[in-house]
């Protein structure tokens, strides 16, 4: 889903934000010319206090050029927000998406149903990481056969 200018969007990744910061970066790089980007971490601003009155500052504010086609905003952890906020957001993804763009990433499925209807939802590939170990190599005897290990131990003269 590349296309410019971008719709609302869900960016679902569960447990984890890596592919989904990957995918901002490329599509930043790649449109910087065209579009003004933003982001804001809802795990730091989610409530009707501070993030309400920053969404709707952010969405008053004129493009920073003239080439600039639109604006776009990137909602990390957007699971965070409160249910105010949702409605907000909702309500506002109504009034004013011809210029404004609002991508939300998430890591849990606990958007509002109506942001959702309003968005496309691509879940991102899943990044897993098997991490090396450095040093000896463990010695799994303990877990895969404790009472083996015991008896040997048992057995060994000190």
């Amino acid at each position: 889903m590349d296309s410019f200018p971008p719709p609302h969007r869900v960016l679902y990744e569960p447990l984890n934000d890596r592919s989904t910061l990957d995918h901002w970066t490329t599509y930043k790089a790649a449109h910087s010319h065209e579009a003004d980007f933003e982001e804001i971490d809802a795990a730091h601003m989610n409530g009707m206090e501070d993030f309400a009155k920053w969404v709707a500052q952010w969405m008053s504010f004129a493009p920073t050029r003239g080439s600039v086609r639109c604006r776009l905003l990137m909602i990390w952890h957007a699971h965070f927000l409160s249910l105010s906020c949702q409605q907000m957001l909702r309500r506002s993804l109504e009034q004013r998406s011809f210029r404004c763009r609002v991508w939300f990433h998430i890591e849990e499925p606990t958007l509002q149903a109506a942001i959702l209807s309003r968005c496309i939802v691509s879940t991102m590939p899943s990044y897993s990481h098997t991490p090396t170990i450095d040093g000896p190599a463990l010695d799994l005897r303990l877990w895969n056969d404790p009472r083996a290990l015991e008896t040997e131990l048992q057995s060994t003269p000190c």
